[in-house]
């Protein structure tokens, strides 16, 4: 229970906090995903699709690996995976136009995917030097960097307060790492 109470804290902060740099307003958006995420007992990532011109959030998504039991549904997945159903065959040529915020640094899985599905721009809050790959993206096989090429794969503007806070929301669910290596 002491990983509820440090969740709740964590929102707490979210939810007081005064957006006071350039992406503050997405990146508590995308942490109040990863907290919701954590709170169902996943790891704490939450992702958002911003519309480009009007600014709204047009779709959200969260970890969904243990309440699904889905190993695919990482936050970013979870994402693209609703948006796609909703827009079908139109859903590449569409995301053009959105910009996709995630809490945590994202994934090779996650990257890949996002990659192929045409979104142009990615922001995270958090970095992941251990499980990331945007910060190791030069490492990715030629053809995944080749298709990546024109987007935007970068750390937000954003609060550093709000970093630290998205971070911890993560650390907080990382001994879900244990029920993973205990199903192999």
């Amino acid at each position: 229970m002491e990983n509820m109470s440090t969740l709740q804290q964590l929102e707490e902060q979210v939810l007081s906090f005064v957006p006071a740099q350039q992406h503050d307003v997405f990146a508590i958006e995308a942490i109040k995903e990863a907290i919701s995420a954590a709170k169902n007992g996943n790891f704490g990532v939450g992702a958002i699709l911003v519309d480009n011109e009007s600014g709204e959030i047009a779709y959200r998504g969260q970890n969904k690996v243990f309440s699904e039991s889905r190993s695919d549904l990482h936050a970013e997945m979870d994402l693209l995976d609703t948006f796609e159903v909703y827009n079908k065959g139109a859903s590449r040529a569409m995301l053009q136009k959105y910009t996709l915020y995630t809490s945590l640094e994202s994934c090779p899985m996650c990257l890949c995917r996002i990659i192929t599905s045409g979104v142009p721009t990615v922001y995270h809050i958090a970095d992941d030097e251990f499980g990331g790959m945007v910060h190791l993206f030069g490492q990715l096989p030629p053809v995944w960097q080749d298709i990546a090429k024109g987007r935007k794969f970068a750390k937000a503007n954003c609060s550093s307060v709000l970093s630290k806070i998205a971070e911890q929301v993560f650390v907080a669910t990382a001994g879900l790492d244990d029920k993973l290596a205990s199903a192999t």
